[in-house]
């Protein structure tokens, strides 16, 4: 689907694309959601559409959507993976922080910015996650196609994730990597521990390169910014009307109270991070420009460039 697509829209492609399943004797409920090319802002400015990617629990998953024949419905089970291609990092976005849980970040390289070493041609097999910049769905697909076509790989799979629940406390981010683990372990072989050990040590990647806590209150601090200069100049508008000059500020400085109770509110509410301390935040402040200095015994955060 593209970035401008509509509910509408969303309906139909579902209705048309789905396939009839002889074993259940009935078309499937569940599909792969994927989405090319999206933008922070449609997310962003629209609930709906982020509505769509925060089912995590297959519990309250279920969703009934208009149908195209009068009088009737579809239902899915929303729980169903949701692919997104984008070229911009949407966890840095404080208003997005809530995806990063719910995220399996997969980071791709571009194919003319690798080395014949990278690439290594067709021959890639998707057994070390350490390698993810390499990684193709095409090869992806076609095993996983091959894997679930197979009846006793299903029984299999079954098994295994019951056996999976003993080792849970031993996996990061579970719920996001419970499934893919056992499905890779039965795929290529592996025992379920070493399966484990090379997504935690995915995970860890992860954490480390891609989903850093920096860039999203970056967002916070610069939607912050531009929202208290638009209020005091507003302020300053009233204040020059109503004959009362002296009531005006500067429009760039910034109560650093203020800014500590904004982000205090953004920690509750799950928007940042609760690692954000003063150090990231004054090296932060300094890179926007601002100093802290004392004026008329109060403390305040100066634009000085």
């Amino acid at each position: 689907m593209l970035a401008n697509s509509t509910f509408a829209s969303l309906r139909n492609k579902i209705q048309h694309e789905r396939f009839y399943d002889p074993l259940q004797c009935e078309f499937e409920k569940n599909f792969i959601l994927v989405w090319e090319d999206i933008t922070p802002s449609l997310l962003i400015e629209n609930e709906n559409m982020l509505s769509l990617f925060q089912v995590l629990n297959r519990k309250n998953s279920r969703i009934t959507i208009s149908s195209q024949t009068p009088g009737t419905n579809m239902i899915f089970n929303a729980f169903a993976l949701k692919v997104i291609n984008s070229i911009h990092p949407l966890w840095t976005f404080w208003e997005l922080n809530e995806l990063k849980r719910r995220m399996f970040p997969i980071w791709f390289k571009k194919r003319e910015t690798m080395t014949s070493e990278e690439y290594r041609g067709n021959g890639y097999e998707l057994s070390d996650l350490n390698d993810v910049e390499d990684i193709t769905l095409d090869k992806l697909s076609s095993q996983l196609e091959i894997f679930w076509r197979n009846i006793d790989n299903c029984n299999q799979y079954s098994k295994v994730k019951k056996q999976l629940q003993k080792h849970k406390k031993y996996i990061i981010n579970a719920r996001l990597s419970s499934e893919i683990i056992v499905t890779h372990s039965l795929i290529y072989q592996l025992s379920i521990n070493e399966s484990i050990k090379r997504f935690n040590d995915y995970w860890d990647f992860v954490n480390e390169k891609i989903l850093t806590i920096s860039s999203g209150t970056e967002q916070f601090l610069d939607s912050f910014i531009t929202q208290s200069i638009e209020t005091k100049m507003k302020q300053n508008n009233q204040a020059i009307n109503a004959g009362c000059p002296e009531l005006t500020e500067v429009v760039t400085d910034i109560d650093p109270k203020a800014l500590k109770e904004a982000i205090e509110r953004a920690k509750t509410d799950g928007y940042l991070d609760s690692r954000v301390n003063v150090s990231e935040l004054t090296n932060l402040m300094k890179n926007r420009g601002y100093n802290m200095i004392n004026q008329n015994g109060k403390n305040v955060w100066k634009h000085i460039i």
